[in-house]
């Protein structure tokens, strides 16, 4: 029942999406006005994959002191890896998107720490 329900008020808020960001964008309310109509904005899945993306770069800043015993060497390589070369695919691509970036930027940072503390403790 709530499942059907939650999916019942998702459709509504797609379809009516359209309708309501037109409605935000004509109010001039300045910088919520503008960010109504970019193109990476609110109304865009460009905006919101970023937006999710931001718990996995949170969850590695909460663990920053993490014994390193726990930190998997090939996890935090590939995550390192991911942030690096995504933060760059976020500046080519159009619509350019900083979310992206941002998020991506914090992922290398993160994940960067806990893999040179895991080298570190384990080769040095």
């Amino acid at each position: 029942m709530k499942a059907g329900a939650g999916a019942v008020g998702g459709l509504a808020l797609i379809a009516v999406g359209p309708a309501l960001q037109s409605a935000v964008v004509a109010a001039g309310l300045g910088p919520v006005s503008a960010l109504a109509a970019a193109e990476a904005g609110p109304f865009t899945v460009h905006f919101w994959a970023p937006m999710s993306k931001w718990l996995i770069s949170g969850a590695s800043f909460m663990d920053l002191d993490r014994p390193t015993d726990k930190v998997s060497l090939p996890q935090y390589t590939a995550l390192t890896l991911t942030g690096l070369f995504f933060s760059r695919y976020a500046m080519l691509v159009k619509p350019v998107n900083y979310m992206l970036c941002s998020v991506n930027v914090a992922l290398f940072g993160s994940s960067a720490w806990h893999l040179g503390r895991k080298i570190k403790a384990d080769y040095m």
